[in-house]
């Protein structure tokens, strides 16, 4: 055996994500909803670009990045259908993702106006995608509740001025794959609430998502307009011992030669 056919390879199989996305894509359509495929993370260790593009062939109309660079990557790299990213910090590029026509993600009002400024700073002529993010309960990323209002009224403000399109409203769950946990009714709940609030300020989204991938298959209410599926889409089992076999299928084999054995005596160790 040559030295190469003994060093440690990762194989990641394609069309196992082809064959997932289009399972996930079939459980979450009888309630009208469809799959984002989460690709951040260099598609947590599978090849962000190579990921995008396999779940665009298994029709998913939807893939989701973490930050500006990940989606200006994948636009770099000819991906052309809808992508969100939602991770930012101060003095990120907003202009480059509008500018290639990504959906950016809005937590606050001072997001908002540096989303504004960024538009400002172009011809104009290209209005930028905003999703909001509502904070539900996991208390991470996303607006509080108390300043939704503020949220949504600067959003609507913006929509009026022509400088963007609030294309999707959205959380995320904290305990999905716990499906007897209250806090998954909580939020849910809450994230209706948010809902209507925007309603009521006169914003009709897209696209509205809150289920994560072990919500998209535990918890058929949640599902909404999309389903944001990443350690599903690569075959893993969201919950495990809780999740029904769907038949997806692990994406990545990892090989390595064995390199050592040697039988040790009880209480051999030194320390």
């Amino acid at each position: 055996m040559s030295a190469e056919a003994r060093r440690p390879e990762i194989v990641v199989d394609l069309a196992a994500i082809r064959r997932n996305v289009g399972i996930l894509r079939d459980l979450v359509a009888p309630d009208g909803s469809d799959v984002m495929v989460v690709a951040k993370a260099d598609g947590y260790g599978h090849g962000m670009v190579q990921v995008a593009r396999a779940a665009r062939q298994a029709g998913a109309p939807w893939i989701g990045v973490a930050t500006i660079e990940e989606a200006v990557r994948l636009r770099d790299a000819g991906d052309a259908g809808r992508l969100l990213c939602w991770l930012t910090v101060p003095g990120d590029d907003w202009a480059a993702a509008i500018e290639r026509d990504v959906d950016v993600t809005a937590y606050s009002v001072a997001e908002l106006d540096a989303i504004r400024a960024a538009v400002g700073r172009g011809d104009g002529s290209t209005p930028a995608r905003v999703q909001l993010k509502i904070d539900t309960g996991l208390s991470r990323g996303g607006s509080t509740r108390d300043l939704w209002p503020d949220v949504l009224a600067a959003a609507r403000a913006g929509e009026a001025d022509g400088v963007w399109s609030i294309t999707g409203i959205w959380s995320h769950f904290a305990c999905s794959d716990e499906p007897e946990h209250p806090a998954n009714a909580a939020q849910e709940r809450e994230f209706r609430d948010s809902l209507d609030g925007a309603e009521r300020a006169g914003l009709r989204p897209e696209v509205r998502h809150l289920a994560n991938s072990a919500a998209a298959v535990l918890r058929p209410s949640s599902r909404f307009d999309l389903v944001r599926c990443g350690i599903a889409s690569y075959g893993l089992d969201p919950a495990p011992g809780v999740s029904p076999d769907l038949g997806l299928e692990p994406a990545m084999t990892v090989t390595a030669p064995l390199a050592l054995t040697k039988d040790l005596h009880a209480g051999a160790s030194s320390c």
